[in-house]
């Protein structure tokens, strides 16, 4: 188990995540592009949770000003 910074080879996973959790309404505001730019933000936290080396969830907090 671990939690770490989110890495951009972890958008596969996080968009499967979030469309099975019924969450991946919106590819603009959840999808990978949007990702990379909370990646991109230093006023932004996202994390995933590993779990036998597999990303099993994600948190993200950003601020929008």
């Amino acid at each position: 188990m671990a939690i770490r910074d989110f890495e951009l080879s972890d958008i596969d996973a996080i968009v499967e995540i979030l469309k099975l959790n019924g969450q991946y309404g919106f590819p603009e505001v959840d999808g990978p592009q949007a990702m990379k730019r909370v990646k991109a933000c230093p006023a932004a936290v996202f994390l995933v949770y590993e779990l036998d080396g597999k990303v099993v969830g994600v948190v993200r907090g950003t601020y929008d000003g």
